[in-house]
């Protein structure tokens, strides 16, 4: 008896899971998103696929990345220093972490870059790659030469 429960488990599971998982995209997105992403345009068993590949690769945020307000974000303009500090087209200067330094260095440019508080007294902003949805620490750097950036 037990055998035949495993068995059926086995085959409900493999069969539905396609289901399942283009159910759970389905679940998670609205139309606008959907269509935005091009998932309408999957089948269930590509949706299960996508599903298995995002399940193993990626941890799902407790809290979503902060939602545009109408306005727009400044732009990564200059990665300096081997990622110590970001430059942003509304022309601020910022100061990274060190410990968030490994994460700076592969910012590359063009990325818009969403500026929030921290609340961390040494780094008060965190800042946020709209597109990777990577974050770290930063403080306002005044000016280059105050840095002594110069080579």
């Amino acid at each position: 008896m037990y055998l035949i429960k495993t068995q059926l488990l086995f085959y409900f599971s493999l069969f539905s899971y396609p289901l399942v998982a283009a159910e759970i995209l389905d679940y998670d997105m609205n139309g606008s998103e959907k269509k935005k992403t091009g998932i309408y345009k999957l089948t269930d068993k590509e949706k299960a696929t996508l599903q298995k590949w995002i399940d193993t690769h990626y941890i799902r945020r407790v809290e979503p990345l902060p939602q545009e307000i109408g306005n727009k974000h400044a732009i990564l303009q200059e990665n300096l220093r081997n990622g110590q500090f970001i430059r942003l087209s509304d022309h601020t200067l910022w100061n990274i972490s060190p410990e968030d330094t490994p994460i700076s260095q592969g910012w590359i440019t063009p990325a818009e870059i969403i500026v929030s508080q921290s609340g961390a007294p040494e780094y008060p902003y965190r800042l946020t790659h709209s597109l990777t949805g990577s974050s770290l620490k930063a403080r306002k750097a005044e000016n280059l030469t105050e840095l002594n950036l110069k080579k």
